[in-house]
């Protein structure tokens, strides 16, 4: 997969095909999948309509976080 591997379309990348980003933050991988202000909200609408708790990291995401949600909750991930 390849943000495990860290790359993503960060926002030099966004704007060299003509994207605009939506956050002004430190586009690192953890900024955009944990940290962003926009992130954070889609988090804790996920936390309410699923009860999946947010990562603490993009390591814990494909490691623990992952394996330890219930079998229906895994497939969708």
């Amino acid at each position: 997969m390849v943000l495990a591997k860290g790359v993503v379309l960060t926002k030099d990348n966004l704007a060299r095909k003509n994207w605009k980003a939506s956050c002004n933050g430190n586009e690192t991988i953890q900024h955009l999948f944990l940290d962003c202000p926009l992130t954070k909200t889609i988090w804790r609408i996920i936390f309410f309509a699923t009860n999946l708790t947010q990562p603490r990291s993009i390591n814990h995401m494909f490691g623990s976080w992952v394996t330890n949600q219930n079998k229906r909750i895994t497939n969708l991930i």
